[in-house]
């Protein structure tokens, strides 16, 4: 006689039957909406199948299952985010690069912690007090998931949140460095000029550089934030 598996409980699953929640996170992040319930519904009835006989080899097969569905969708439905990604680590690895040939002999000459600290923690601040904690929540959402369908409000939200954080960061580079040119000018004297000069103005200058970088990244961002609200809006008019 064949061996039936003791019904499931009503109701959610217990933790212990469970699929690997990473992998299901992952198939609900890079399914069609259309596709989640039935592909997430099979490979779970599946899965239950499976543990009640081994559950580490289970969720072995669960993965592996969650691994080639989202490499078949993957460029279906996140092609234009991988692009988006793509486009900001290839930019943030070409300067670093640069910078490299720039200074083979001092790897550390375009790194100034306190020129970090200055930029990038008041303008994320910034942003915040410009906008609000949900904007920054909706805007890191976004970075992972920049769907359409979402309330034009939000959009603009975001868009203003990314204009605001980049602006601050770019003048807050030039201020920063107007005060270490300051600083320069009333400690040089004659006598440690020429020994001075030079990397005391190349830190002073990192605070504009970081604050550039900053605001490169963000006007992509924004500019992104912006395609996708045009196209929901586009979607929006087709559909009604």
């Amino acid at each position: 006689m064949k061996y039936a598996p003791p019904p499931l409980p009503p109701g959610p699953l217990p933790p212990a039957m469970q699929p690997p929640i990473i992998s299901q996170l992952l198939l609900e992040w890079v399914l069609p909406e259309a596709l989640q319930e039935p592909v997430l519904g099979d490979l779970q009835e599946e899965f239950i199948q499976r543990q009640q006989h081994n559950r580490q080899r289970a969720c072995w097969w669960y993965r592996r299952q969650a691994f080639t569905t989202c490499w078949h969708f993957l460029h279906q439905t996140k092609g234009d985010w991988l692009m988006f990604i793509f486009s900001m680590l290839f930019f943030i690895g070409l300067s670093i690069w640069a910078m490299l040939a720039s200074a083979p002999e001092d790897p550390l000459a375009f790194y100034d912690f306190i020129s970090l600290v200055l930029i990038f923690p008041p303008a994320l601040l910034f942003a915040v007090g410009a906008t609000s904690r949900q904007t920054l929540q909706r805007a890191i959402a976004f970075l992972f998931n920049p769907r359409t369908g979402a309330d034009p409000h939000d959009y603009q939200q975001i868009r203003h949140f990314f204009q605001v954080m980049g602006n601050s960061g770019l003048l807050l580079g030039w201020f920063s460095t107007l005060i270490g040119i300051i600083a320069i000018a009333d400690g040089m004297n004659a006598d440690n000029f020429s020994t001075a000069f030079g990397p005391a103005t190349a830190v002073s200058l990192l605070t504009l550089l970081y604050g550039a970088a900053l605001k490169t990244l963000c006007y992509i961002a924004a500019e992104k934030v912006s395609f996708v609200a045009q196209s929901s809006a586009q979607q929006s008019g087709m559909q009604g």
